[in-house]
């Protein structure tokens, strides 16, 4: 263990100041997104393929500041991962250490290509599609509010999947699960996956299918990934103790 011991009202302190400075830091990326709001907003607008309405007064500065805290979440973040490692690692062995920095930076990029999968790949087909069904008396006046919340779900529920292989890796690694039972099980993580897909926000069908498929890949790969690690543990070399043989 770290060299750092205290009691427990030492550490709910340690918690208090290192919460306060995470959240410190997202009002004021927040404040400074929303200094750039026109600009935020011109690039949200620029994902819709209509023109988007606003159905109140208030929509439109209500619509700017959800950006903006959203945008600073984001750019707060690594404060925010530091003020829990921080906080996490005294209390932690080195191999533990090690860890938990390879897993935080792999679940970094991970949700960073769920994202970027989502945005890059898969909005613009999705909308076109759904555009493609307003047609003849079925006109779609598309909110402001209800495009950006489609948006931030869009992104957040791919991003979030996309942390399937570290799941997975993880319970591998805690000997929870063996990767040649979760080989053999492929059918029931399909329906698994469409059901998930059912459940997460937006529930539509299209998100449905668009979201299985990457999983599916992912799963895939966490598996021989999983394997490829257990294989690797098993050729490590045993050391014996007591004096060689003569």
């Amino acid at each position: 263990m770290g060299a750092a011991e205290g009691s427990f009202w030492d550490h709910l302190e340690e918690f208090r100041r290192r919460l306060i400075v995470s959240l410190a830091a997202v009002a004021v990326c927040a404040m400074a997104a929303f200094a750039f709001s026109g600009r935020l907003m011109s690039l949200v607008l620029s994902l819709s393929p209509c023109d988007l309405q606003t159905l109140s007064p208030y929509e439109a500065i209500t619509a700017s500041i959800k950006l903006s805290m959203a945008a600073g979440l984001a750019a707060a973040s690594p404060v925010v991962a530091w003020q829990a490692w921080r906080f996490l690692a005294p209390g932690l062995y080195p191999s533990e250490r090690r860890m938990l920095l390879a897993g935080l930076a792999m679940a970094a990029v991970l949700f960073c290509c769920g994202a970027a999968f989502s945005l890059l790949v898969l909005l613009k087909p999705t909308l076109a599609l759904f555009r493609s069904f307003e047609s003849g008396i079925v006109t779609g006046n598309w909110t402001l509010s209800n495009f950006m919340s489609f948006i931030v779900q869009f992104v957040l529920v791919f991003g979030l999947c996309f942390e399937l292989p570290l799941v997975v890796l993880l319970l591998a690694r805690l000997g929870i699960v063996d990767p040649s039972t979760l080989g053999r099980y492929r059918r029931h993580v399909v329906i698994g996956l469409l059901v998930l897909g059912a459940i997460l926000p937006p529930n539509d069908p299209l998100t449905q299918v668009l979201l299985a498929v990457p999983l599916y890949i992912l799963y895939e790969l966490s598996v021989l990934a999983a394997k490829a690690m257990n294989a690797g543990g098993r050729r490590r070399p045993e050391i014996r103790s007591g004096s060689p043989d003569p």
